[in-house]
């Protein structure tokens, strides 16, 4: 119940609270997502903050397992006849009935720090990714062992449960490659911690 409730605070202050920080985001999400083509998997929709950038060529499946987030990303998506909402986390994709088996672009942006298990998570996205297919990727990853990296393992197991389960600690670039995934083109940048862009093929 007390999850719930925390759920709900999470999705209606999530907007406002990134809303400084989405005005730099914007345009490496817009980068990224010019590239989307086909078939579209976004995982971790949020409320919807990439449902404006994506070309209205392609079709977007989009999955949220938090229903506060996905009930706003669903509103967001009635203006938006290509994409479509489901409210599931990224483990239950593969068994979906209404769900592609294969998906020529795959979307994780701002996700693989809140998964249970991101090495689980990026082995998902490298099953579902089709052969010839593109994964986009925007993740906040670890500062290292450098002093600010040192503050974030501190800060970490206080920070986790207020962010919904956001990992400080996490090197989601490297989850990422050791599954498999080669980087086409890979931009490592600072804002406020350290920041990894990439577009990736299997």
């Amino acid at each position: 119940m007390i999850k719930k409730h925390y759920q709900k605070f999470v999705a209606w202050y999530y907007d406002p609270f990134m809303k400084g920080l989405e005005k730099v985001l914007i345009r490496y999400r817009s980068q990224l997502l010019l590239q989307a083509q086909g078939v579209v998997l976004e995982v971790g929709a949020g409320t919807g903050v990439n449902f404006d950038l994506y070309p209205s060529k392609v079709q977007v499946y989009a999955i949220e397992p938090s229903l506060p987030m996905f009930k706003r990303a669903s509103k967001k998506a009635l203006n938006y006849p290509h994409i479509k909402v489901f409210n599931i986390g990224i483990e239950e994709v593969k068994n979906h009935p209404d769900l592609p088996d294969r998906f020529d672009t795959v979307v994780s942006m701002l996700v693989l720090c809140t998964v249970a298990d991101e090495k689980k998570a990026a082995q998902t996205y490298y099953q579902l990714l089709s052969d010839n297919g593109k994964l986009l990727v925007l993740e906040h990853i670890h500062a290292g062992n450098r002093f600010y990296g040192k503050i974030q393992k501190w800060v970490n197991p206080i920070w986790r449960p207020l962010a919904d389960g956001c990992n400080l600690t996490r090197r989601q670039d490297l989850v990422l490659k050791n599954t498999g995934f080669k980087p086409v083109t890979e931009t490592f940048f600072k804002l406020g911690t350290d920041w990894y862009q990439a577009v990736m093929t299997k």
